[in-house]
């Protein structure tokens, strides 16, 4: 049953499992803990503000769909009210409080036991300040954290990084079975205060000649490798306070 905190399978998503069901997971610090980040937005698409959600969590679901057999994961419900890094940010939150509710929100879900964790950004804006988070939680709490974004697999929502957005404008419309609505080409460029400083780093990914569901399910593919990447990553050795102090 699809629930409106994760658009995909119950059986990955962490609002859905009860305590007792926690206590299955022969090996929680070998399991992969995704939180995905998708900001509340209007990118000057023509398209609804949750747009990142849309994207990120239909290839999420795929991702995780298509490494289930191999992969222990569980999604945490999605942070969607994001530090305001944009004009287009709705609702956004002061950056000291976002990252508050972050560190509490991985703490907390730690207290299960649970040891890796996956940062999933979805925002262009965002993309160093999830670093920031990741790296601090890993010098304070001794979790390993990884961070992939939208951009590092070819889908950027940035108004002049990402180009044209030709994939993203085509996954839209197969996942909302729906055009855009007009937009002025001038209103992409206002987005992001520094646009012209911003250089492309990745090519951004165009329409698939076969169709926005194959798209999908490369992009998927795509995500879904990285994720199994990251869990071939040996876990963390946790050092004994007497052992270090002897050496």
């Amino acid at each position: 049953m699809e629930h409106r905190l994760y658009a995909g399978d119950n059986a990955h998503a962490w609002h859905a499992l009860s305590w007792p069901q926690f206590a299955e997971f022969k090996k929680p610090e070998a399991a992969l803990v995704i939180q995905p980040i998708y900001s509340i937005s209007d990118w000057a698409m023509g398209r609804p503000m949750d747009a990142e959600e849309v994207t990120g969590s239909a290839v999420l679901d795929g991702a995780i769909t298509q490494c289930s057999e191999s992969l222990d994961a569980l999604v945490l419900p999605p942070m969607r009210y994001t530090p305001k890094q944009s004009v287009g940010t709705a609702f956004g939150l002061d950056i000291e409080v976002a990252y508050r509710i972050m560190v509490g929100t991985i703490t907390s879900a730690a207290e299960a036991g649970f040891k890796r964790f996956v940062l999933f950004n979805t925002s262009p804006f965002l993309e160093e300040w999830i670093d920031v988070a990741a790296r601090d939680l890993r010098v304070q709490t001794n979790l390993q954290m990884f961070c992939l974004n939208f951009s590092g697999i070819g889908l950027d929502f940035h108004p002049v990084r990402g180009g044209a957005r030709a994939g993203l404008q085509s996954l839209l419309t197969h996942l909302l079975d729906e055009a855009p609505e007009d937009v002025a080409h001038e209103s992409n460029t206002s987005l992001d205060p520094i646009a012209r400083s911003v250089v492309l780093t990745r090519k951004s990914l165009g329409e698939d000649p076969r169709g926005a569901g194959r798209l999908l399910s490369n992009v998927a593919s795509e995500l879904a490798r990285l994720l199994r990447e990251i869990a071939s990553h040996p876990t963390l050795c946790e050092v004994e306070p007497d052992k270090e102090a002897s050496e």
